[in-house]
């Protein structure tokens, strides 16, 4: 799916725990399971640490055979589907949702801005609604803004960070 999720792109605190529960470990297998430590486990349980994308993609493998569901929201979390992983044959993952498929393309947005996907969020919400209300399809928008990124240095490149470009 393009450049790979820094971030998951939404809380997971209770898909871990749900995967745990599926897989029916003890702090220590499931800990060591994902390559970690039963305290490193206790700390994803108490919500002072959090499972990072290679976990969460892990753990979708390991929890696919139990629950299938549960392994396609895992996945969906680190912005990819199971058949992206590996784990399914194309055309046999569960039926992503919008909400999945939205959150791969926040993702992509903060991936590409280096900042955490809540951070886009709402940013990404109000250009959405902006298009929308102008009559805009998502293919205009990316058109016209892939043609003002190919401005200042090439056709597709972006422009680097602080640096400025006229509207």
């Amino acid at each position: 799916m393009g450049q790979a999720a820094m971030f998951p792109n939404r809380p997971t605190r209770a898909l871990v725990a749900r995967a745990q529960a599926a897989l029916g470990m003890t702090h220590r297998e499931f800990g060591e399971a994902l390559g970690s430590s039963e305290r490193t486990a206790l700390r994803w349980a108490a919500g002072r640490s959090s499972v990072g994308v290679s976990g969460l993609r892990a753990l979708a493998r390991l929890v696919h055979p139990r629950d299938p569901a549960l392994a396609n929201e895992l996945a969906g979390a680190t912005s990819e589907t199971l058949e992206s992983l590996g784990i399914v044959a194309q055309g046999a993952a569960v039926a992503a949702d919008a909400s999945v498929l939205v959150d791969a393309v926040v993702c992509a947005a903060a991936d590409a801005l280096s900042m955490a996907p809540s951070a886009v969020r709402g940013a990404l919400l109000a250009a959405f609604g902006r298009a929308r209300e102008l009559g805009l399809s998502v293919g205009d928008v990316e058109k016209a803004i892939a043609a003002r990124v190919g401005k200042g240095k090439g056709k597709g490149s972006a422009q680097p960070s602080g640096a400025s470009q006229k509207p």
